[in-house]
């Protein structure tokens, strides 16, 4: 027997500490609810978890993110749905016009209610926010560059993707253009005799000329009413030399403010084949003397304008510039429309001086003879900034691009709507139309991203309930388990603890020996 080493007491100390060890863990494990507290538990499965844990946090915040872009949406969906309800009573208003029975001055006051419609569209397009970012006035749709100052683009389609597109413009577009034949005849102190005075129709639109007014007061009136029907009128000196380039606010003219001795020109303010004006007299010796004598034909003077000639360009190999071989490319008034299969289209609005073209107006009686000018290519590059991203995930670049088109009276057309004649009211009736195809499939398009965002919510939602379960499985404690191994425990350290005793007890009994 030995007393420098109690062996048995080590042997039952160590099994001691060992059930001391495993009873702690297990109530550990008990009262936290965790199996794994700790990276020594169960290495592996800490850092497994810990993942886990962190995808989990990510999928809670993806259902907000989610959710706000939802409301996005919502709000801006909430904004078109009373654009559009503007743009049907701009169509009532466009068809009331339309209408002969009523008179010119019915039609100015349906055109004021046109005028205040348009201001609270573009009033509602620019104050539409979602947390201080606006949503419907173009701020979030991608952004396109181009080459040439004044190009606007009208729309890209999601399906083209980030490069240079580009169309050549061949021939500016033209407004409709009346020019006189002949100088005004009248002076400036000269007044309108009861021989002269008749009445002058612009599109239907009538103005007066009576008997005492003077040259300014004739000009005055013709110049008010052509600006009602949507156009402008003033003089000019020379029509051959004034004649420049097409685009400028007077259509390349130089106007001049003494009318005695001038050619009267009239002209929209709009461009395209569809522009079109009648210009009629009553009076033959008043359209002598306003030196437009074709206006008192039965005919009258009727000048249209045309629209922007275009192509798609090709590089030094002679393939497309961004565009494929089945694209196809159309143009009305300064808007060129390059359209391909799957529903992709490509608009934009050139003004009206591109390629410099210099037109011929001495045939005041039909359309202007286009001459000089050089083509221009445009390049206009598309990108994938601008849009707002909804991050629908929890890991990098899981998102979901929001792309809402520019909603103005601009891009819908309606900008310079006009009701004051009939010829104008019917445009302004197709005119609204597109504007109101436009919504509706903008308002699809929102919601079609409203649907996709409802399924990824929902998928979230059932991601993060199967990683939950999945989590749960790794690191929570099986109570039932657990209270199996800690009752076992507990009678394993019992015991070692009496063994204990018993074993520091043995070297007591050497002293018997020692007697």
């Amino acid at each position: 027997m030995r007393i420098g080493t109690n062996v048995a007491a080590i042997v039952a100390n160590n099994s001691l500490q060992k059930s001391q060890n495993n009873l702690s863990t297990s109530i550990e494990r008990l009262s936290s609810g965790y199996k794994i507290n700790g990276s020594k538990d169960d290495p592996a499965g800490c850092a497994i978890s810990e993942k886990m844990r962190m995808q989990i946090r990510g999928l809670d915040q993806a259902q907000n993110n989610t959710a706000d872009g939802v409301s996005v949406i919502s709000t801006a969906e909430g904004a078109i749905n009373e654009i559009q309800s503007m743009l049907t009573r701009l169509k009532e208003l466009s068809v009331q016009a339309a209408n002969d029975v009523n008179s010119d001055e019915e039609r100015e006051a349906v055109q004021k209610e046109i005028n205040q419609i348009n201001k609270e569209i573009d009033r509602i397009s620019d104050e539409t926010e979602f947390n201080t970012q606006s949503l419907i006035n173009g701020n979030l749709s991608r952004r396109v560059y181009s080459d040439l100052q004044g190009v606007n683009q009208l729309s890209v389609s999601d399906n083209y993707t980030a490069g240079i597109y580009s169309v050549t413009v061949t021939e500016d577009a033209r407004q409709a253009i009346a020019t006189g034949s002949g100088a005004i005849t009248m002076s400036d102190t000269a007044k309108i005799t009861d021989a002269q005075a008749g009445v002058i129709s612009i599109n239907g639109y009538k103005i007066e000329i009576k008997e005492g007014d003077t040259l300014d007061t004739v000009m005055g009136k013709i110049i008010d009413g052509v600006n009602m029907t949507g156009g402008s009128a003033f003089t000019v000196k020379n029509l051959n030399n004034d004649t420049a380039v097409n685009g400028t606010e007077y259509a390349g003219y130089v106007p001049t403010g003494d009318y005695a001795g001038s050619t009267l020109v009239m002209m929209t303010d709009q461009y395209g084949s569809d522009q079109k004006m009648n210009i009629t007299c009553s009076n033959e010796k008043l359209a002598n003397l306003l030196g437009i004598p074709d206006a008192a034909k039965d005919s009258g003077i009727i000048v249209e304008g045309s629209d922007v000639k275009a192509e798609i360009a090709r590089d030094a190999s002679g393939e497309r510039v961004g565009f494929a071989e089945s694209a196809v490319l159309s143009t009305k008034g300064t808007v060129i429309t390059v359209t391909d299969v799957n529903n992709k289209e490509f608009s934009l609005d050139v003004p009206g001086n591109t390629a410099g073209t210099v037109f011929d107006d001495s045939n005041n009686n039909g359309k202007s003879t286009a001459g000089a000018g050089t083509a221009k290519t445009i390049n206009q590059e598309v990108t994938d900034v601008g849009t707002m991203s909804i991050h629908v995930g929890a890991n990098q670049d899981q998102v979901i691009i929001i792309d809402i088109p520019e909603i103005t009276t601009y891009s819908l057309g309606t900008e310079n709507l006009n009701v004051m004649t009939q010829y104008t009211a019917s445009q302004a009736i197709a005119t609204v139309d597109e504007a109101i195809n436009k919504t509706n499939e903008i308002r699809s398009r929102l919601g079609a991203y409203e649907n996709r965002l409802d399924h990824t919510a929902n998928n979230l939602q059932v991601s993060n309930e199967n990683l939950t379960k999945s989590l749960s499985a790794m690191v929570d404690t099986d109570m039932a388990e657990e209270m199996t191994t800690y009752t076992s425990e507990t009678v394993l350290t019992q015991a070692a603890t009496s063994i204990l005793s018993q074993a520091n007890e043995r070297p007591s009994q050497v002293l018997q020996l020692l007697q």
